[in-house]
């Protein structure tokens, strides 16, 4: 569909000028030996990849019927997410939204299980001990 494509050629410019400014960024103290710029960075050109994807082979995801209600079901799901991020801890509200968002694309209760266990200690892993960024703990104790 073209307006697939389109979204997709906006995707990969706003990604790219994103990253562009993600990397002018400076701190005028040394609080981190990468600076500011890195995590900016690499979710710009994520969405620039993505957008590349949306033009070379754009997917009809919402396209059926019974997927109309989808969308304002993820808003709600990401606004759930922000509201029980700091009383769950970031490990559990993040299984909980990667599974409501699997399920919402039609996986099946097990799968979107996995993908929300999967996704959530993933992330984790990146943002605690990779990035070394505080996240909420929640009820966990990690």
């Amino acid at each position: 569909m073209i307006a697939d494509r389109i979204l997709g050629v906006v995707l990969m410019a706003l990604g790219l000028v994103a990253a562009w400014s993600a990397m002018q960024l400076e701190v005028p103290f040394a609080a981190d030996p990468l600076g500011p710029s890195p995590f900016p960075a690499t979710v710009a050109l994520v969405m620039a990849l993505c957008g590349l994807g949306m033009v070379l082979r754009p997917v009809h995801g919402f396209s059926r019927p019974e997927r109309l209600a989808a969308p304002p079901l993820l808003v709600l799901a990401m606004i759930g997410y922000a509201l029980l991020m700091v009383p769950l801890g970031f490990m559990i509200a993040s299984a909980l939204m990667a599974t409501v968002v699997a399920l919402l694309f039609g996986a099946r209760m097990a799968a979107a299980g996995v993908v929300g266990v999967t996704t959530a200690v993933a992330l984790w892993l990146l943002f605690d001990k990779l990035l070394d960024l505080p996240l909420p703990k929640g009820i966990l104790p990690l």
